[in-house]
């Protein structure tokens, strides 16, 4: 077993990588909230609105075969090496897409950031476990978290800054130095934390290689099916849903596909809760530009409502004093994200002031920090302690793929209607898609069983 760093002997060195794990995330996070504000642009200069959806499809993608090919190379050779390559692949897909000249290449670069995306943050959490002490990685993880809803508050108003004032390609472009500089301090102790590495295959039970090339194959294949026609959109459709059906239940726990309970539950709540809520955000920024009216800048502010409910969320299923059961929160924060998304439909369906979308998404903001948050720990405290590696992986897994998936079907939807004069028409199917999804999310959760509040002490 890879011994931690001891801070007392290289209190510099542990700086230093905390730097570069800090600044590290808050690239990636703030690369993903930024192409979610400037990808309307980039669709509608490079003449490929209808392919919008895949931007995000193909990142998750990526993201799933990534989770599952570095955790097995975690495992056989520690993670500082797949850590430098994802970050080395994540800059490679930011090059691409900043100097995309058409809207294939930005698809392709995009998955490409996944791959280096997914890889990096699967090693991330590997490289804090061993490399910090146990109070010191409860600090790191709360300083990670908050890099993450960081720029869910600046990335989008500064995404629609950079592209209106430049363009959306610097979107991209411009967090390659700053990820190169951050990268740059934790090189020597990570070189000091490989070399202590001890070769190890103890309690290890990796996910295989090819349940996830057929998951994500098959969630790449629904939502190609959405955009053919006749028999070819078919017979996809068909492919896709066969291909997706023999890698899952390989990927996730025993009985998935029959939506059993307990720890399978969990699974299958993350995966729902995450692409209503993703699937619908992804096209926020199309709504409020075609049916509302807004600037590119107005809604990237608008994004960061959604943020900001999450963070109160986050904040209030860790308060000591919520006497309530583990499931319970992730029960309520169901119920808030499905209702939420019917709000959102209903908002969009009789083009209601922009103002019932903003409550839906603040709202639904906090329904998702409730309960992704406490998907996590219901998952470490449900697991055995030699498969608590295989079931975070799955639960990543499970998040991509619900992000992807219905991401997937809703790029479908909008590919077959964004033609249509009325906006409404386009988009209200989309949400009513969230909502049911979401609807479904609330079904699933309440098969989880009691899970203990470790937080509060209750259960």
């Amino acid at each position: 077993m890879t011994q931690p760093i001891p801070t007392e002997h290289s209190p510099r060195g542990q700086r230093a990588l905390t730097v570069t794990l800090l600044g590290g995330a808050l690239a990636i996070a703030f690369e993903a909230y930024g192409t979610l504000t400037a990808m309307p642009a980039a669709a509608n200069e490079l003449g490929r609105v209808d392919l919008y959806a895949w931007a995000f499809t193909g990142f998750v993608i990526g993201q799933v075969l990534a989770i599952v090919v570095a955790g097995r190379l975690v495992d056989k050779i520690g993670p500082v090496l797949p850590l430098a390559v994802g970050v080395g692949i994540f800059i490679v897909g930011l090059l691409g897409a900043g100097l995309a000249p058409s809207m294939g290449a930005l698809l392709v670069s995009r998955f490409v950031q996944g791959v280096g995306g997914g890889a990096t943050n699967l090693a991330f959490m590997v490289v804090v476990a061993q490399a910090y002490g146990k109070h010191e990685r409860a600090w790191l993880m709360s300083l990670l978290s908050l890099c993450w809803m960081l720029p869910g508050f600046l990335g989008p108003p500064i995404s629609a800054w950079i592209t209106i004032r430049f363009s959306w390609h610097w979107v991209f472009l411009g967090i390659v130095p700053f990820l190169t500089a951050v990268a740059i301090p934790g090189i020597s102790p990570l070189v000091r934390l490989q070399r202590r590495r001890t070769a190890t295959s103890e309690g290890t039970d990796p996910v295989p290689i090819w349940a996830a090339f057929a998951a994500a194959a098959g969630a790449a294949m629904l939502q190609l099916a959405g955009q053919l026609l006749g028999w070819y959109g078919l017979i996809a459709a068909l492919a896709g849903l066969v291909v997706l059906l023999i890698g899952l239940p390989v990927l996730m726990p025993p009985g998935f596909l029959r939506f059993a309970g307990g720890l399978t539950a969990v699974m299958s709540t993350r995966l729902l809760i995450c692409g209503a809520f993703f699937a619908s955000e992804s096209f926020l920024p199309l709504l409020l530009i075609q049916m509302h009216r807004f600037s590119l800048g107005q809604a990237g502010i608008f994004l960061a409502l959604g943020s900001t409910g999450w963070t109160v969320g986050s904040v209030v299923q860790a308060w000591r004093r919520l006497r309530l059961r583990r499931d319970r929160i992730i029960q309520i924060g169901a119920v808030v994200i499905a209702v939420t998304m019917t709000l959102a439909t209903l908002a969009v369906w009789f083009s209601l002031h922009w103002i019932v979308l903003a409550a839906s998404f603040v709202t639904g903001g906090v329904g998702m920090g409730l309960a992704v948050s406490s998907t996590s720990l219901a998952n470490m405290q449900m697991s055995e302690p030699h498969l608590i590696g295989r079931n975070t992986s799955s639960l990543q897994v499970a998040e991509g793929l619900g992000n992807g998936l219905v991401t997937g079907v809703a790029g479908g939807l909008f590919a077959a209607l964004h033609l249509a004069a009325d906006a409404a028409v386009t988009f209200t199917p989309i949400y009513l898609l969230a909502a049911g999804v979401a609807g479904l999310a609330v079904w699933t959760s309440l098969r989880i069983g009691p899970v203990r509040n470790e937080s509060a002490n209750v259960g």
